[in-house]
């Protein structure tokens, strides 16, 4: 098949979509597809786009989390498209460029699948308007206040779930936001496709992870370490006011690591000074995900507070390289953290004594360990692209059946 993915967040930017569409892209290559990727100019792609990409204006990036508005009205878009000879769209947007793919599936005659990759709710006070309006009701006004939370908990999903009816088919990264969209009214075949590992994610360099873990810990017994975007809706605050409490628990002897970058990162490290937790928590900035394995592989656990993943691709991550996890209990961490057997899913109040409690128990932890590997192996790249093609298949065919005659289509 000739696929075109499309999207309004891709690399150079750091973060799960890009992420994913980047191991899709490359597991279906390996089966013999072409792919190709529509994305947004974004920073320096020297060295980072091939012969298969295709980069689109946009208007202006939002404040934060990687998505730029599209300017669909490039016209190189219409110009390459029709020469790419497409068997099918994957959009991984359903805003803008999700409207072009619609409208390019229609145009051309060809299905359009859709990921619903977050829960983008969360992600609305990286639009300046509504950060605007939201300080607003902080202030005191009870009428806007209440004109947000419609926004948010009943026109987006509402309007998400109309754009997804009129894709031919929708992926959900795990089965809990599967079972989301079916309660939000998606009519459409949707399907679990998650964010594949690459073989790289399972190899270990017990060198480079000791040098790691000598520069890392200080001295101090015990690593933990997490990866996330230094976002708002990440709940990283809690990660640390856990850390202060973890302290109370084992004293001082432990320090976390946290990878990542984002527009919080001043506040965290604000909030981890009035913490009295300098000394405990290490923010190392952006490490390239090919680096990662050797980060977790120094460490002792994996630890996460978000509350808005879809899959928690970092949790499996953290897994392929036998890292426990200790993760707040909620979707996404749900998913793949079998609480009591590869790690423990837990409530705000549980997060210091469930890592405590680990970090004196090497037998526990070791079988965490354990069962935390054999969890990852069923998520691998390639396991992730025959999924795909099965999704594929399924849109081809619905879209065949739908332009057949109401008779025929009825037999």
């Amino acid at each position: 098949m000739r696929i075109v993915m499309m999207t309004s967040n891709y690399k150079p930017f750091v973060g799960g979509v890009p992420i994913s569409i980047d191991r899709l892209a490359a597991g279906l290559r390996e089966r013999g597809h072409t792919v190709f990727v529509f994305a947004p100019v974004c920073g320096d792609t020297r060295g980072i786009d091939d012969l298969y990409t295709f980069r689109f204006r946009t208007v202006r990036p939002l404040q934060g989390g990687g998505f730029r508005l599209s300017q669909l009205f490039d016209p190189s878009i219409q110009r390459i498209f029709p020469t790419l000879g497409a068997d099918l769209i994957h959009v991984h947007d359903p805003f803008l460029v999700g409207h072009l793919a619609l409208a390019l599936g229609r145009k051309y005659h060809i299905p359009v699948v859709f990921t619903h990759h977050t829960r983008y709710e969360q992600y609305l006070h990286y639009i300046r308007a509504y950060a605007a309006a939201e300080a607003r009701a902080r202030d005191g006004h009870p009428v806007t206040a209440g004109l947000l939370r419609e926004l948010r908990e009943e026109w987006l999903p509402a309007w998400v779930a109309a754009f997804e009816n009129r894709c031919d088919a929708v992926a959900a990264p795990a089965e809990s936001m599967r079972q989301e969209l079916l309660q939000l009214g998606v009519k459409q075949p949707v399907c679990v496709l998650p964010t594949g590992l690459p073989e790289s994610a399972f190899v270990r360099d017990d060198l480079q992870a000791a040098r790691l873990r000598r520069e890392l810990a200080g001295g101090r017994t015990h690593l933990l370490c997490t990866v996330s975007r230094l976002g708002r809706e990440k709940n990283l605050d809690v990660l640390l006011r856990s850390m202060a409490c973890l302290r109370e628990r084992i004293g001082g002897d432990f320090r976390l690591a946290v990878l990542g970058e984002g527009p919080e990162r001043a506040a965290l490290e604000a909030l981890r000074d009035r913490l009295g937790l300098r000394e405990q928590v290490l923010f190392c900035g952006m490490v390239e995900n090919h680096g990662l394995a050797a980060y977790h592989c120094a460490s002792d656990l994996f630890v996460f507070a978000s509350r808005t993943e879809t899959q928690g691709i970092v949790l499996l991550e953290a897994m392929a390289a036998g890292r426990p996890v200790v993760a707040l209990d909620a979707p996404g961490a749900q998913d793949v953290v079998r609480d009591g057997v590869n790690g423990f899913l837990t409530c705000e109040a549980g997060f210091a004594p469930r890592i405590a409690g680990l970090l004196r128990d090497r037998p526990l932890r070791q079988a965490f360990a354990k069962a935390a590997l054999r969890t990852a192996r069923r998520f691998t790249v390639g396991e992730v692209a025959r999924e795909a093609e099965m999704l594929y298949c399924t849109a081809k065919f619905g879209r065949m059946v739908r332009l057949l005659p109401p008779a025929l289509a009825a037999r």
